[in-house]
């Protein structure tokens, strides 16, 4: 069909024009009418027709206007013009701006048409001639691939559904969809093993590679086309009667070349059958559920689409695995805070089994399950306050990396990871918080003027738990409290005793000593002789 534009600014005119003629039994669609050349040169745009019929005389731009704009703007446009001047001139500048034709007024309704339908030819003739043309048939060839993977996204996604214009992209590719039954299949090559590090080329020449060896599997039972679908490979099977269990074993057979040949392990998901070409999407959607249940079963599988659906009839409501994650989420923090690794993998199993189940029973639940697992970790960080950790803060990021996992056991290792890094950063947090505690308390020793200083004062000064004082103080300095405050006291009475003349009772009683005998004994201790015998040395 060739698209016609009609312009005049007689609303009967362009009905006449419109409706008065069996343009369609002609190969011939009215796109549109204009009322004016401005409003022509909008629909030209929109509609981008091979032929405008268009009346010379208008108000806001005259038919010649819109011819001269027309040929600098759209020069393979053919148009029509029609004039109700008998006028020589009209006819001679209508020639000189390259007008298809010339028609006076009154219209002669089959004249037009004859006109029309020459111009249409002319057309076609022309197209026909640059489809033959040997440099673009070469063009042509070089991207048939990427249009040919186009037409199968595009139909898988139930993008195209109409069974004429299915049927007319398919022959333009050669392709043959005159069958009764259809099957959709996915691919998905790992990306560990021999995969693992690979550029663009490396991962090209691997899906090559399985796409030619997969239609030469399959070819010589079933009508198969193979096609790149992102970063899988996608496939369609086409037959009148399509066995799954004949297909199922082929994919095997594939998939073990592939491992044996190429190092790399093949997930392969089976869609349903489908009964209909317009319905194919159907079969493409369980076909990728399938694929995606590799998660669940594994790596290196291949998927009936059928079998899922079979053996997953229990289900666990995601209200459930709500609760469950709530009822953890204390627990897990505060198994994190006291390192409780054995109870913090118990939480973990616990987690996972609960996923596990609910995306072996629908798979489509994945993303939303990851989400709230995303979200859960994001919460656990933010109640530690754990700002240290990588994921801190980037809960977008952690979504993504654990969302592109495509195994149960990679998320339950992430999660592991994860939390390990949570206790590992949380025990750097405490060991910072606990040197500068640490440290105040020291200089609060260091700084004490009388004796009257111990634990119970420092650690109200520091407001936290006199044992808790305690235990960090031996860990960070290899000695308990009370023993670093009593050679602190020393080393103060042995400078008094150098510095100053006061009697021992009164160095002991400044340092909190009532009973001087007992002051003696520690100093003697500490030192080897007595506080007087010190200061009879100075």
């Amino acid at each position: 069909m060739i698209d016609v534009l009609i312009v005049d600014d007689e609303k009967k005119i362009r009905e006449g024009i419109s409706g008065g003629i069996d343009w369609a039994g002609n190969g011939i669609n009215i796109c549109g009418t204009a009322s004016s050349g401005i409003e022509a040169l909008d629909m030209i745009d929109k509609y981008m027709p091979g032929i405008i019929i268009t009346d010379i005389s208008m108000a806001d731009m005259d038919g010649l206007e819109l011819l001269e704009i027309i040929n600098q703007t759209y020069p393979t446009v053919k148009v029509i013009l029609i004039s109700g001047y008998k006028d020589f001139e009209y006819a001679q500048k209508a020639i000189a701006l390259n007008a298809y034709s010339y028609i006076t007024k009154p219209i002669n309704s089959q004249a037009l048409l004859e006109k029309v339908v020459q111009a249409k030819d002319d057309i076609e003739k022309r197209i026909s001639e640059v489809k033959i043309n040997d440099v673009i048939r070469k063009k042509l060839r070089e991207n048939i691939l990427v249009v040919r993977d186009s037409f199968f996204t595009t139909l898988l996604e139930g993008r195209i559904r109409n069974k004429e214009e299915i049927g007319g992209r398919a022959d333009f590719l050669e392709i043959n969809l005159d069958f009764k039954q259809f099957l959709v299949f996915i691919m998905a090559f790992e990306s560990g093993g021999a995969a693992k590090n690979k550029n663009f080329y490396d991962i090209s020449f691997y899906k090559a590679a399985i796409m030619s060896k997969t239609e030469e599997k399959i070819s010589d039972i079933y009508t198969c086309h193979v096609f790149n679908l992102g970063a899988r490979i996608g496939g369609m099977v086409c037959s009148d009667l399509i066995e799954k269990n004949i297909l199922t074993d082929r994919m095997e057979q594939i998939k073990n070349w592939v491992n044996n040949n190429m190092g790399l392990s093949l997930s392969i998901g089976l869609g349903n059958i489908s009964g209909s070409i317009e319905r194919i999407t159907l079969s493409y959607r369980s076909a990728s559920d399938a694929a995606d249940y590799s998660m669940v079963l594994g790596k290196n599988v291949v998927i009936d689409s059928d079998k899922i659906a079979e053996s997953t009839k229990e289900k666990i409501a995601m209200d459930d695995f709500d609760s469950i994650l709530k009822t953890n989420e204390d627990h897990l923090i505060s198994s994190i805070k006291n390192g409780e690794l054995p109870r913090i993998r118990a939480i973990l199993d616990e987690i996972i089994s609960s996923v596990n189940q609910i995306v072996r029973n629908d798979i489509r639940q994945k993303e939303r399950v990851v989400f709230l697992l995303a979200y859960y970790l994001t919460k656990t960080l933010f109640s530690l306050e754990l700002q240290g950790h990588r994921y801190y803060g980037n809960e977008n990021n952690l979504y993504a990396v654990m969302n592109a996992m495509t195994g149960i056991n990679d998320i339950r290792e992430f999660m592991q990871d994860f939390i390990n890094e949570a206790v590992a950063e949380l025990e750097r947090t405490k060991q910072s918080k606990n040197s500068y505690l640490v440290n105040q308390a020291m200089r609060m020793i260091d700084d004490s003027q009388d004796g009257g200083i111990t634990l119970v004062s420092v650690a109200e000064r520091l407001q936290i738990h006199p044992s808790y004082l305690s235990k960090i103080f031996s860990q960070e300095t290899g000695e308990s409290f009370s023993e670093h405050l009593i050679k602190n006291k020393m080393n103060s009475a042995r400078q008094l005793l150098k510095t100053t003349n006061k009697k021992v009772y009164e160095i002991a009683n400044d340092l909190g000593y009532k009973d001087v005998a007992h002051f003696t004994k520690i100093f003697k201790k500490f030192f080897g002789i007595s506080p007087t015998e010190y200061r009879n040395l100075m």
